[in-house]
């Protein structure tokens, strides 16, 4: 017991206000776009008709685009820029575009194009969000902490996920698909409040004056210069490819394979956040990564087997077991492999690699969403479990084979 008190004391988030603060208000953010996520699904699959499978697909897949067509600038505007104002306003404008998706449906007016064009305004904020929390971590703790701050802020997503997923039916029920959506804008409002209650300098780093463009190509020269770290985020979209349709097909599951209510997609949706929080809470409190690449290695292969699991069970709780353990494999890999990225990339650069690694590994994303709309369609969501599977498996052996990042001294 004296033990874990004393790792609890000497946790980031107990070490450095700032950082906490940051935390909170990301998780309560990211819980309300939990709510967004589930209820748009549901709303797709029921209004949709007999195409609501691809639509869910295309969907799903204008929530990725802003990041592929956007993320690059923006990650340079973030370098340029004070972090801190940088991620007020991207909260604020998601606020802003969440509650005008909230008052149109609440209105009867919402239509499919629209939905599609909102979520892809919304999602086009979220780059920026990120490249700028991504390249303030260092700022708002310590090198030291830096493992353990990484692993906890990839916790994040999965934590809200967990509360999210498991109150999302009860929102829902309670205030409808709209509800949803205001508690949402309601969540990024939190965020800001929170992030402006951060005391420490997150203005830009002096340096040399250069050009927008001059720093955004220094950027891409830097990751596609990189024959390690280049290798690595290629492996990153090729795994996303295949494993980021399990977005679209749980739902699927539950409507059409077992023919269930959304309360068993908030409940399936929660055993998968609920492996990846788990994991990944159990690495902020690890000073060392060790084997990194043996860490991805496993990763990837459990990820495999539990997808292969999937196709061969209709059983609930055993589907229950092996979303967590999918989820479990997915947020421990993630945490190590930005964990390595962190102590790799320089402080000035941060802003924009992250933004290109999110790039680079969400571009195969909508292809993913619609190829995977199409095949449920054509075939059944079986197939296509088995066949993201079968890849997601043999993807963990190439892992084995990639050129090594050295992390600088």
């Amino acid at each position: 017991m004296q033990a874990l008190i004393t790792a609890a004391k000497d946790h980031p988030l107990a070490l450095f206000p700032d950082f906490r603060r940051l935390f909170a208000g990301r998780v309560i953010s990211a819980v309300g776009d939990k709510f967004f996520s589930i209820a748009i699904a549901w709303w797709v699959l029921s209004r949709a008709g007999g195409s609501s499978k691809l639509h869910l697909g295309l969907v799903m897949a204008m929530n990725i685009l802003p990041v592929v067509v956007f993320g690059p600038l923006l990650g340079t505007i973030s370098d340029r820029s004070d972090k801190r104002r940088v991620m007020m306003a991207a909260d604020a404008a998601r606020a802003a575009l969440v509650l005008t998706l909230g008052l149109l449906l609440w209105g009867g007016a919402l239509t499919l194009p629209w939905l599609y064009a909102l979520c892809f305004a919304i999602s086009g904020f979220g780059p920026l969000f990120e490249s700028a929390t991504a390249a303030s971590l260092l700022r708002l703790t310590s090198p030291e902490k830096m493992p353990q701050a990484v692993a906890a802020d990839s916790s994040v997503l999965q934590l809200s996920n967990v509360v999210g997923s498991a109150l999302g039916s009860v929102l829902m029920a309670a205030a409808g698909v709209a509800g949803a959506f205001l508690f949402n804008a309601g969540g990024y409002l939190v965020s800001l409040a929170a992030v402006r209650s951060i005391r420490a300098d997150l203005s830009p780093e002096e340096r040399v004056e250069s050009s927008f463009v001059a720093e955004f190509r220094e950027g891409l020269a830097y990751t596609f210069g990189n024959r390690p770290v280049l290798a690595l985020i290629l492996a990153f979209a090729a795994f996303n490819f295949f494993v980021s349709p399990i977005m679209i097909l749980i739902p699927m599951i539950v409507k059409f394979t077992l023919n269930e209510s959304v309360t068993w997609l908030a409940v399936f949706e929660t055993f998968f956040a609920a492996g990846s929080a788990a994991l990944a809470a159990a690495l902020s409190f690890r000073k060392e990564s060790g084997n990194v690449y043996g860490w991805l290695f496993g990763s990837v292969l459990a990820v495999g087997l539990a997808f292969g699991g999937l196709y061969f069970t209709s059983d609930k709780y055993l589907v229950c077991a092996l979303l967590f353990a999918a989820g479990a494999a997915l947020g421990g890999g993630n945490a190590i492999a930005i964990t390595l990225f962190q102590a790799t990339v320089p402080d000035a650069m941060k802003g924009r690699f992250f933004s290109v690694l999110t790039t680079l590994a969400y571009a195969v994303m909508p292809l993913a969403f619609m190829a995977d709309g199409l095949l449920a369609e054509r075939f059944s969501v079986g197939f296509c479990l088995a066949l993201n599977a079968c890849a997601v498996t043999a993807l963990s052996f190439v892992i084995l084979a990639l050129p090594r990042v050295e992390v600088r001294p």
